[in-house]
């Protein structure tokens, strides 16, 4: 029998420090880079028999309350219905400003809830953040302002990941923070300018 873990095993063990490799290997430059490289990870590595879908259609209420969900990732069971949803943000320029980025995030988070709403019996929602702070003060807020139980629906349910690319978890600076730093300035701008 094969041991397959669970979505929040993988994630929080496996799946962050996948798309951390991806982004010191230079392979995540944005949100979308991020969302194909998660996808690769799920899918292949850990999940084969479920489905993936990228930004599905989920439509949520009826009549004039209706609304839509539209999580980054959703998997799916083939006879279970969905499994989880993900949702990524992407923040590795240097120009973001602590206030759009928690906000970008809660908006985000909100997709979330409407994924619960819709589907009660999933599992799991996660929200995988990628930052590059230097200022370890605002990689504490940040971290801080997700790491709760803000809201009902979160508990045992929702499941927050901040990536800060400049350091660990401890606020230790990673030792290839530099030469990545300059080796991704110079390709962002080389892939930018062709695009």
């Amino acid at each position: 029998m094969v041991y397959i873990p669970s979505f929040r095993d993988f994630t929080r063990s496996t799946l962050i420090y996948k798309l951390l490799d991806d982004i010191k290997e230079h392979r995540i430059f944005n949100e979308a880079d991020m969302q194909y490289r998660a996808a690769v990870h799920i899918d292949k590595e850990c999940y084969p028999d479920l489905y993936l879908t990228n930004q599905p259609v989920i439509p949520v209420g009826r009549g004039r309350g209706k609304y839509e969900a539209r999580p980054d990732i959703v998997i799916f069971h083939p006879k279970k219905g969905p499994m989880a949803a993900i949702e990524l943000k992407s923040f590795l320029y240097f120009d973001y400003d602590i206030k759009s980025i928690i906000e970008a995030v809660w908006n985000d988070i909100e997709k979330l809830k409407r994924f619960k709403a819709r589907y009660p019996e999933s599992k799991n929602t996660f929200v995988v953040v990628c930052v590059n702070i230097n200022d370890i003060d605002d990689f504490w807020e940040i971290n801080g302002e997700f790491n709760g139980e803000k809201e009902n629906w979160m508990k045992y349910y929702f499941y927050p990941h901040i990536i800060n690319v400049f350091c660990d978890n401890n606020g230790r600076k990673r030792n290839w923070y530099n030469k990545w730093s300059e080796e991704w300035s110079d390709l962002k701008d080389y892939i930018s300018d062709r695009r």
